[in-house]
Parts: C-alpha cells; sequence; structure tokens
C-alpha cells in the first residue's frame, strides 16, 4: 500500500508543477496586457457630382415608332378578260413610269369583232326604224281618210277598225325598235369600254413593284397585275399618348426627325412634316394617330416599309427642372445638398427620356441636385462635392 502511494506521488506531482507553471505565466500575462480604449468609428464622406437646379419651361423630345408608307399607290388589272398581246419594256419591278403610259395590252381582235357586230345591228335597227316610222306616217293618212269616208258613209266601220290596228301595230314596232336601238348604243359604248380596259395605262406617275405578267396569258380583271406606288407622295402614320394627341392642332406643321436603323446602326435619315391626324381613334391603340409627310425625294433613302424613328415635340411642361437620370432616386425622391449633406426632396416625374427626367416638385433655383448614384443614400448622408475642374 505504501509503496502504491508512493508510485502515485512519483507520476502526479510534475503534472501538477507544469500546471502550476502554466496559471502563473497566465495570471502574469493578464496583469501586464495594455489597456484597450474603444473609439467610436469616423463617419464616411461621399464624394459626388451635383447640377444646379433650374426651373423653366420644358419641351422635351418625344419618341415613337412607324412604317413609311405611300400616300398613293393602286394596283394594276385589266378592266376586261382576254389574252396579252402585248407587255411594255417598262413593265418591271422598280421601273419609274410617268401618268399616261401603256404598259401593256390585251389582243384586241375578239373585242373589235364584237364592236362590229353591235354597230352592224345598230345599222339593221336604224333601217328598221326608219321603215316603220313611214309605215307609221303612212297609216296615219289611211285612218285619217277612213275617218272622213266614214263621216260621209262611204267606208265601214270595219275598214276604220282595220286601219287603227293597223296603225297601233306598227307604232308598237316603232317604239320597240326606238327601245332597241337605244340598247345597242348602250352595249356599243360597253364595247368600246372593253377597248379602253384592254389596255393598261399608268394612272398616275410612280414606280412599279409586285409585277406578274407575261406576253401570252389569259387575264381577267381579277388578276392584278402590278402595283404601282406613289414615291413622291411618302407619309409616316404613327401614334401618339392621348395628351398629346388631344393636342394636335398645335402640333401641325412641326418639322421632326426620322431615323432608319439596322442592326443597331443609323441607315438614313430624313426630315418630315406633321400634316393630319387621324378623327377617329382606335382605344386599343391609347392614343390617336398623326401623319408625317416626307419630302418628295425622301423614298431613294427611307423606301415604303422602312420602319422608323420618329423623334417629335409633343408637350409642354411650365415650371419643370430637367435633370441627369441618375438623380432619381426610386420613383419620386431626389437628394440635395445642404451644409455637406444630403437631404431629401419629394419630387413628380413629368416626362423621360433616355439619360434625361424631367421633374417637378419641392425643387427651387439653385438648388444642388446630386447626380451620382450612391448606394443607401439617405437624409442626412455626409457628402462632398466633387471638384470638376
Amino acid at each position: 500500500m505504501k509503496r502504491q502511494v508512493t508510485m502515485l506521488l512519483k507520476k502526479g506531482l510534475p503534472a501538477l508543477f507544469v500546471l502550476g507553471g502554466f496559471f502563473m505565466i497566465y495570471t502574469w500575462l493578464q496583469s501586464t496586457k495594455p489597456d484597450v480604449v474603444a473609439r467610436s468609428p469616423s463617419e464616411q464622406t461621399w464624394t459626388i457630382t451635383v447640377i444646379e437646379a433650374k426651373m423653366g419651361i420644358a419641351r422635351p423630345a418625344e419618341r415613337a415608332f412607324g412604317t413609311v408608307v405611300a400616300a398613293r399607290d393602286a394596283e394594276l388589272r385589266f378592266g376586261v378578260a382576254g389574252e396579252v398581246g402585248f407587255v411594255s419594256d417598262n413593265l418591271q419591278n422598280g421601273v419609274d413610269v410617268q401618268a399616261g403610259d401603256v404598259l401593256a395590252k390585251l389582243d384586241l381582235e375578239r373585242l373589235t369583232l364584237a364592236l362590229n357586230d353591235v354597230r352592224v345591228q345598230m345599222d339593221a335597227e336604224k333601217r328598221q326604224g326608219d321603215a316603220l316610222t313611214r309605215q307609221v306616217e303612212l297609216r296615219t293618212r289611211a285612218v285619217e281618210r277612213l275617218t272622213k269616208m266614214l263621216s260621209r258613209n262611204v267606208a265601214t266601220e270595219a275598214k276604220a277598225d282595220e286601219a287603227e290596228l293597223a296603225l297601233s301595230v306598227a307604232g308598237n314596232q316603232l317604239v320597240q325598235s326606238r327601245a332597241k336601238l337605244k340598247q345597242l348604243k348602250v352595249a356599243e359604248k360597253n364595247r368600246l369600254k372593253d377597248l379602253e380596259d384592254a389596255t393598261l395605262i399608268a394612272p398616275f406617275d410612280g414606280t412599279l413593284s409586285a409585277v406578274s405578267l407575261a406576253l401570252g396569258n389569259r387575264v381577267s380583271n381579277a388578276n392584278k397585275i402590278a402595283t404601282l406606288t406613289d414615291l413622291s407622295r411618302l407619309e409616316v402614320p404613327f401614334v401618339v399618348a392621348a395628351d398629346i394627341y388631344a393636342n394636335a392642332p398645335s402640333l401641325i406643321g412641326q418639322t421632326i426627325s426620322l431615323s432608319w436603323q439596322s442592326g443597331g446602326k443609323v441607315v438614313a435619315t430624313a426630315q418630315a412634316v406633321l400634316t393630319r391626324s387621324e378623327i377617329i381613334v382606335d382605344k386599343t391603340d391609347g392614343g390617336g394617330r398623326l401623319y408625317a409627310e416626307l419630302p418628295a425625294d425622301a423614298a431613294r433613302t427611307l423606301p415604303p416599309g422602312a420602319f422608323v424613328q420618329i423623334d417629335f415635340i409633343g408637350r409642354e411642361f411650365v415650371d419643370a427642372f430637367e435633370l441627369p437620370e441618375e438623380a432619381l432616386v426610386g420613383q419620386d425622391k431626389v437628394y440635395v445638398v445642404e451644409e455637406g449633406r444630403a437631404r431629401e426632396r419629394l419630387i413628380t416625374v413629368l416626362q423621360r427620356a433616355p439619360g434625361r427626367i424631367w421633374v417637378s416638385g419641392a425643387l427651387m433655383t439653385g438648388d444642388k441636385v446630386i447626380a451620382t448614384r450612391l448606394p443607401g443614400i439617405g437624409d442626412g448622408l455626409k457628402v462632398r462635392i466633387a471638384d470638376t475642374k
């Protein structure tokens, strides 16, 4: 037993000495460590740019889109059926033609024969009418003679009745002949019109497209031969908001800018003039339609079918401020600089454009509006205006 106690002391005493040493060192380190004084963090100052607010009348540019169309075009068709007997060299896509140019003709033989047939019938009916007129004259005199003879009892009533009946029959035949002659004259006009419609003539100056005709084709008035477009009268219809449309009379005559873009690049530009507004409003458009007329020489740079961007002046705002888009915080706030700190101002956005806004509200001319986007900006934030020199 005594031996076991001796062994335990031999093993345990070194461990106790080690633990005691560690405790003494820890106590000494705690007593000699320096005192740390807590300091408040310094307030961060944000460097910003500002724009000076200026109140005035604003006429911001509006943007719309539309497709260039021809104010006048026509689908060319023959007015009668027949076989194509002549095609002009000008009847091709993209060719400019003048009013009155002959573009194609149908074979006129059948139409000419039909006209001649009507005229032969007219000649025969005229001779028939002349003969019936003479017959009516003779039978009228015969009735007059028999009437006188009957009054002197030298003729019978039967003879007088026969003469009157013959006169009536001749008169009816003459009326029918004259009516048929009128019908034949109408038929003659129709045949002449058929001959006229057998020639395809350009009704106005323009450019041809969608040409579909060849020599020998059989066509009718249902077949479209080509489309003739008046390129000297191009226009762009486009829809504007209701409040702009309501002010349309004051916009008429304004010069607007058009740009045709492809692949993000501007292909062509032109100026146009607002000429009219559509009187009937389609509720699905959400506004009204205006029309801008292009210059007469614009067709080769902005052809019909080109989808263009339209920039124009549509609204006028009184007592408005124009600011960079970066000044807007949320939907209805901007911040101004007062004594080195950001101060909140509530505003109403009147109009937006790429990079710009027009607002009204709690601003005054001369206010320095913060034009830098800051994360977590709020009322009282410490700021410094950057030196822009």
